[in-house]
Formats: C-alpha cells, sequence, structure tokens
C-alpha cells in the first residue's frame, strides 16, 4: 500500500490477444480469455494508476488499432495479458512503435492433475503457460525485450506484488515526464560529489534543470503580502508544533518574527514554483549577511510543506538527490533528505537525517519547529523541522554517477528503530541494516553515491530494481542475507 500519493497519476495500457484459430474448434474459448483480461485488468485497477485497455487483439490489423490507441493515450507501461497460447506474429506487430517498458502477463488457475480430468481446450479456460517462451522470444529478437514476464496464479500474493509495483514504476517514470526541476544558487562550495552535467539529467531521466535566480526568489519573498504570510503561517500551525530551544547549545526559542519571516520565504517559494512550472527544486546559496543569505538560510519550513504536496527539495544543490527523493516519492514511500550522523556500534545502528529539507508524510508524529542559531556547516539563521521517520521498515535509495556520468541507483533496506532521539532541529531516525553496521557503512561509501539520500518507508528495493530495468539504468542493492550475520554483498 502506497503511504503517499502519487503527483502525477500513471497510464497504464493493456494489450491483451487471443489465437482466433481456437474460436470455432471450443466453444466459449474467445470469452474465456476475455474474461481473463478482465480480471487482470480489475488486479490492476487496485493500483495508483489509470487503465488504458486495448479490444481483444487476434489480428495484425486490430493490433495496429490497438497500437494507435496507446499510442494516443500517452501511456508510461504497457501490459500484455496472454491468457493462452497466441502467435506472437498477431500482437507484436501493433506495439512495435511504442517506447514504453513491456511486462508480460499470464496468469492460469492451475490444475489438480491427480483428480481432474484433462481435456483438449481446458487450457485455453483456465490459461496455460504455452505462449510465454514465444512471447518472449519475439520480442528480445524484434529489439524490444520484456523488462519482466509474470506468471502465476491470480490469487498468488507475489502476483499482486509484482503487478503493484510494476504499477508504482508507471509513476516514476510519469514523474519524470514533462517535468522540471529548478537549480538555484550552486553546489556547496567544495561537495565534489554533488557536482553534475544538467544535459546528463535530461539523457537519463527526460527532465530538464532550469537555472533560477536567487534574486527572483529574494523579490517574491519580498513583495509577499501581509494576508499571504498570515495564511502560511495558520498552515504552518496546521503541520507543525513550536518547541522551546533544547539541551543542545545551537538550538534557541522560536520567536514570532522568526515564524512570519520563515512563512514569508514559504510564500516565496510556493511563488517560484508556480511560476516556473517546478515539480522540484535543489538550491544552496551561502551569501554574506545580506537578504540572500537571510532568505536561503530560511527555505527549511517551505520546502517541508512543498514536500508535503508531493513536490522534492533538496538542500546544498543535491540534485541527484532531489532526484532520488522523487523517484521514492512518486514510488508511493515518501522521500526525506538524510545523510549519516553518528554510529552506536554496540546496536549497530546509525543517525541517519538532516537539516532539511523533509517529508511529514513519513513522520512517527506531528513534526516539530524548533530555533536555531546557527545551521552547522551553513551561513544564517532561524527555524528548523525536527521529526523522525516513522519506526518499521525503511530504505535508503541514492543516484550515484560515475566519471562518464553514467548513473545508477544505490539501495539499502533495513528499519527505523525506536529509541531516544536527539533535538538538534533536524531530522533523524535509527537506522539498523543488519549487523556489522561499520562494515555496511563502508560497502554504502564504496558505491559511489553522494553523502546525502532519500529515507523513506517500506522496503522498495524490488521497485527500484524493475525502475532500473525499466530505464536500463544500473541498480546496487547492499543486503545482508541473513542480518544475523556479518556479512555484506551487493546484487
Amino acid at each position: 500500500m502506497s503511504v503517499t500519493t502519487p503527483v502525477r497519476r500513471a497510464k497504464v495500457g493493456i494489450m491483451h490477444a487471443g489465437h482466433k484459430e481456437y474460436w470455432p474448434q471450443f466453444a466459449g474459448s474467445r470469452d474465456d480469455v476475455v474474461a481473463g483480461a478482465v480480471r487482470f485488468e480489475s488486479m490492476v485497477k487496485e493500483n495508483s494508476a489509470d487503465v488504458v485497455m486495448s479490444d481483444l487483439v487476434d489480428t495484425v490489423q486490430l493490433s495496429f488499432q490497438a497500437g494507435r490507441l496507446f499510442e494516443q493515450s500517452g501511456i508510461n507501461l504497457l501490459f500484455v495479458f496472454l491468457h493462452t497460447y497466441v502467435a506472437s506474429g498477431r500482437w507484436l506487430p501493433g506495439i512495435m512503435h511504442l517506447d514504453v517498458p513491456i511486462v508480460l502477463v499470464t496468469l492460469t488457475e492451475g490444475l489438480d492433475f491427480d483428480n481432474t480430468d484433462y481435456v483438449t481446450g481446458m487450457g485455453i479456460r483456465i490459461g496455460s503457460p504455452c505462449q510465454m517462451p514465444e512471447a518472449y522470444s519475439a520480442l528480445m529478437r524484434a529489439g524490444k525485450t520484456a523488462v519482466d514476464l509474470i506468471f502465476g496464479s491470480p490469487k498468488d500474493p507475489r502476483v499482486k506484488k509484482e503487478i503493484a509495483e510494476w504499477c508504482s514504476v508507471a509513476n516514476a517514470l510519469a514523474s519524470y515526464r514533462d517535468c522540471v526541476i529548478g537549480y538555484m544558487g550552486h553546489s556547496y562550495d567544495g561537495m565534489l560529489d554533488m557536482n553534475f552535467d544538467p544535459t546528463s539529467i535530461t539523457g537519463a531521466f527526460g527532465i530538464y534543470v532550469k537555472m533560477l535566480e536567487m534574486c527572483e526568489l529574494v523579490d517574491y519573498v519580498q513583495s509577499a503580502a501581509a494576508a499571504e504570510v498570515q495564511a502560511k503561517i495558520e498552515e504552518m500551525k496546521q503541520v507543525f508544533d513550536i518547541e522551546d530551544r533544547s539541551y543542545d547549545p545551537v538550538t534557541k526559542p522560536v520567536l514570532p518574527e522568526d515564524v512570519e519571516w520563515a512563512a514569508r520565504c514559504a510564500v516565496g517559494l510556493d511563488k517560484l514554483f508556480a511560476n516556473n512550472g517546478l515539480s522540484g527544486l535543489t538550491y544552496y546559496y551561502a551569501g554574506l549577511n545580506n537578504i540572500y543569505e537571510r532568505v536561503g538560510s530560511n527555505l527549511i519550513v517551505g520546502n517541508t510543506l512543498l514536500t508535503l504536496k508531493g513536490m522534492s527539495l533538496a538542500g546544498e544543490a543535491d540534485i541527484k538527490t532531489c532526484l532520488a527523493m522523487k523517484t521514492t516519492s512518486a514510488l508511493g514511500a515518501g522521500g526525506s533528505f538524510a545523510e549519516f550522523h553518528s554510529v552506536d556500534f554496540a546496536k549497530d545502528q546509525v543517525y541517519v537525517g538532516h537539516d532539511g529539507p523533509h517529508d511529514p508524510r513519513i513522520t512517527s508524529a506531528r513534526p516539530v519547529i524548533r530555533g536555531l542559531s546557527i545551521y552547522h556547516g551553513k551561513r544564517g539563521y532561524g527555524i528548523s523541522v525536527e521529526f523522525s521517520i516513522k519506526q518499521g521498515d525503511m530504505t535508503m535509495v541514492s543516484l550515484g554517477s560515475d566519471a562518464e556520468n553514467k548513473f545508477k541507483f544505490v539501495v539499502a533496506e533495513g528499519q527505523s528503530m525506536p529509541g531516544r532521539l536527539p533535538h538538534t532541529g533536524n531530522t533523524v531516525s535509527r537506522g539498523y541494516f543488519g549487523k556489522d553496521v561499520a562494515s555496511f557503512l563502508r560497502a554504502w561509501a564504496m558505491t559511489g553515491v553522494p553523502h546525502h539520500q532519500s529515507l523513506c518507508v517500506g522496503h522498495i528495493a524490488s521497485m527500484i530494481q524493475k525502475l532500473g530495468k525499466a530505464m536500463n539504468m544500473d541498480v546496487e542493492v547492499l543486503s545482508c542475507p541473513n542480518r544475523n550475520e556479518r556479512k555484506w554483498g551487493r546484487n
């Protein structure tokens, strides 16, 4: 079940095909094939995606009609449902012009061999696996290899999980379409892991990186009307609790003027998104005792509120992590900006979090606003957001790139653990990823990812692997086969 609703629902196509020679030979066979497809359609509709289904395809001409339907509908992924044997030449030609991932699907009720009198044509009624090798081979030979083949009983939870994950992958692909990510300011000086080539982002994801000027945001902040600021303060009260300073010496009381300024900056951020058609933003601006510093250091509340609405934002101008956050959010798992803090070797746990941006949709409780006299390692002061990822299954996803600008996803599944957390005005969760936290962190670092990652809920490695197949992008999963063993590997 998705925790976060995708901002843009995918369109998923279903082509279902049959072998027309069976229709006159076996009474009701055409109806059985259609009924199997309708049952599959209902399974797909249980997920967060819109379905575009063709009529039954049993001739080349009908396959062309179905192909045009999918092209005109702008689908993000295609299921080819084959209830029983059908010659591949009847359906394949119509989808040759589609540039979307193709998943082959065959579902069958199965038979009790010892207690069933099998008769010719029974496989047509209940479904059979005969067509699967031909279908996969034909696609491969035509240069459109299927990204997956789902086979099993429609009652099998594994089958339902595979369908759901591919629908989520389609949502991720849809989130990249017509997507503009703003880039404002510059990477934090000296963070060489985060520098990037905007064209490589467009080439890999189809996303446009729009270069933004800080002066545009500052103008929106300074011109915000009193009513707009007050409305944003009311919105903040609905989402956050305000806390006093803690034992941490960098915290400070939250003053009314701090709240007003954060709200004003949030109003400006909303206008920056609206006026530039943004789906996300990555930013960093140091400034020097001026208005740019004051605005740049007070965007945490505003970007947290935008993340709550499905936008993805990343600080320190880390666009790769912004894309990782957008991906995990579209997959239904949320996405919060994070990095590693301290380690508890005795418990094999690591503090993981950041001073923003955050995703309140995956928090364990209402997020807190806390005043900060400094932002560690950065200029400025103001208020920040503090919370922990809800306890239970948790996944870290990062987007790495090599010297040739080739991207890959890196994934690790773990647990958000209960226990005492620091009150530092940052998001902090206690992460457990298996025995020997030192070996895990070493293995993670050696994948070549930036020092930030998207922190999300649930275990979504299998979805990221499917997304990698759909995008022809490498995926590296760090896994501990037995979480009681001190052994880490990659797959």
